[in-house]
Parts: C-alpha cells; structure tokens; sequence
C-alpha cells in the first residue's frame, strides 16, 4: 500500500505533527495540495516535499537549478508544450534514433497525459520522468526557451530573511508592496479594556531605516517550520528583540506584552484565544484577514514575508502591549 504523503514527511522528520495537522486541515478546508501547503506555510522546502514525491511514487527527481539545459533539446518540446504541461527536455538516452528514451524533468506529481502529449510532439515512444519543482520548472523553461538568467532573482527585501522556496508563479499578494501590515478590528474587550488598535503602516515606505531600540517583550515564535524559524528569530534578534521559537505550552501560557508570531494555520488549529498579541502570517490578504479576525490577530502580513515590515509590526504591537500593561496598571 502506498504511503500517505504526511506520513512519509512526519518520518522524515520533515514536519511535526503539530504542523502535519495544521496542514491537512488547511487542506480540507482549501482544497489545496498538502505538498503545496506545507511549502506555502514554510514548514519545509519545495525539495523536501520533491524528495518525498519521489519515494512515494517511485519517480526519481531533478535539481533543475543545477543541471545544465541542452538548447539542442528545445525542439523535441516545443516551448508552449512546455509551458503548458509543466515540462523540460534534459537529454537523450540510448543508441541511435528509434531507441533512444527522451529524459524529462516534469511537475509533480508526474501527469500521464502530459507524458503521453510528450511522447506525441516528440516522436519518441519512451520518455523517462524525473519530477521537479513547479518553480524550478518556471526557471529552467526561461533559460531554455527564452534565454532568462540561470540564477533566479530574489524578491526586494528578503536578502535578511532566509526561507524555503515558494511557487513563483503564484500570485501571493495584491496592493503596493509584497508584504503589507493591514489593521484588523480590535477584539471584542470588556468596556475599558479594549487594547488600542494597530496603526496601518504607510502605502508608500521610507527608505530610512528605523533606529534601533532595545526591546524587553519576548517575541514568541509559533507554527513554523525550522529554516522559517531561524530567519524570524535572526531578523527579530538584530533588531533588539529578545526571541524564542515557542511550543504550544508557551503560547497558550503567553501574557500580553508578548507577541506572537506564527503562521495563521497554526492559529487556527490552536483554536484559542490568547492573551498574547498575535501577528499572523498569511497568503491572499482578501481571502485570509477575515480568518486572521476569527483567531483574534492584532496584524496580519502577507508572505512572502518581508523583513522590514515584519520588524515594523512587531515594534507596533510592542508598543501597543505597553499602552496596555499601564493603562491596566492606572
């Protein structure tokens, strides 16, 4: 019997089971792949789930980004096959022309009836499969077919903040800039209490950097996978905050002049509410704010997440927790 994709993850080490249940029940609600989702809350890389694929379905796999592209090659898959399925040539196998097998470097999972559209265009009756990513995929069809650049351009922004790959092809954000801090309504509070609301961050951003300030409030970590982790913790570090990637035990346990910072699957299979200001990471602003307000986040950012705007909410909502720590205390 074939192992579930999950399953061979969690015994990988690859994700948690705190994550591995985050995902599915982000993939039962969404209807989207549980491979995609796990890149898309970075609990692990794009490679990470690519491995898995393959020993899942016997299929071995490509690094794309390392191999070098025959142009020569280009006209056994015409460039809008290519594009179309998902689909690269990579080289020739065998000995003279009826023999040889056609190596592909194909989206996964692998689709048969884009091999058999392979097979038509390109007269070849083998054609052997080696999955790759859809990114990596996007990648080697520009260099092949339009003579792109091999080395892929990272987004503004992200030189400080390392994290796993993410499907370039789709479109993540909407709005003036690649992560935006949108203002949620304020929680429902007893008449009194209600915490003063975070301020929305200017369309347009200085380009001066804010000074540095020495932070007190513990900036708790939640929900992400460990390279993801890292990044939140050094970017946060530098800045003067003091960090720890949290468990679920310390979240739950979180006061309010702490704030957390977790993707907003993790939130929502939490189901409760914290004391803690959340700051919550999120896909397709349009569709994930009125989520973010059902978990009772006090921000939201859209990933991919960009390092200056990051620092920028959590600094709000520091000063937010302070306001309410002394009006609590007047």
């Amino acid at each position: 019997m074939k192992k579930r994709l999950g399953d061979i993850l969690l015994a990988r080490g690859v994700v948690d089971s705190m994550q591995l249940q985050s995902a599915l029940a982000y993939q039962r609600k969404w209807g989207v792949a549980l491979g995609q989702v796990v890149v898309d809350q970075r609990f692990c890389t794009a490679e990470a789930v690519l491995s898995a694929l393959a020993a899942q379905s016997g299929v071995g796999s490509v690094d794309l980004d390392a191999q070098p592209l025959d142009a020569s090659l280009a006209k056994w898959i015409p460039c809008k096959v290519a594009e179309a399925h998902r689909v690269v040539p990579l080289r020739l196998e065998g000995q003279g022309l009826r023999d040889t097998a056609l190596v592909v470097a194909i989206a996964a999972p692998a689709s048969l009836a884009a091999l058999d559209v392979v097979k038509s265009v390109s007269g070849k009756a083998r054609v052997v499969p080696l999955l790759a990513t859809d990114a990596a995929l996007n990648r080697a069809i520009g260099r092949l077919y339009r003579g792109e650049p091999a080395t892929p351009q990272r987004r503004p922004g992200m030189e400080g903040f390392s994290l796993p790959e993410w499907d370039e092809s789709l479109p993540l954000v909407t709005g003036t800039s690649l992560a935006e801090l949108t203002t949620l309504e304020a929680p429902m509070e007893a008449p009194g209490e209600a915490l003063p609301m975070l301020a929305p961050l200017e369309a347009v951003r200085v380009p001066v950097r804010e000074a540095r300030v020495a932070v007190q409030e513990q900036v708790l970590v939640y929900g992400w996978g460990a390279e993801a982790a890292a990044g939140l913790v050094k970017v946060l570090g530098a800045e003067g905050f003091t960090v720890k990637v949290a468990s679920t035990g310390d979240v739950c346990a979180a006061v309010e002049t702490q704030v957390v910072v977790a993707p907003l699957p993790a939130m929502e299979v939490l189901a409760q509410r914290l004391r803690a200001q959340v700051l919550v990471a999120g896909k397709v602003p349009e569709r994930d704010l009125p989520r973010a307000q059902a978990v009772h986040a006090r921000g939201f950012l859209a990933a991919p997440v960009d390092p200056d705007l990051l620092v920028r909410a959590v600094r709000r909502l520091s000063r937010a927790s302070d306001e309410a720590r002394l009006k609590h205390a007047s």
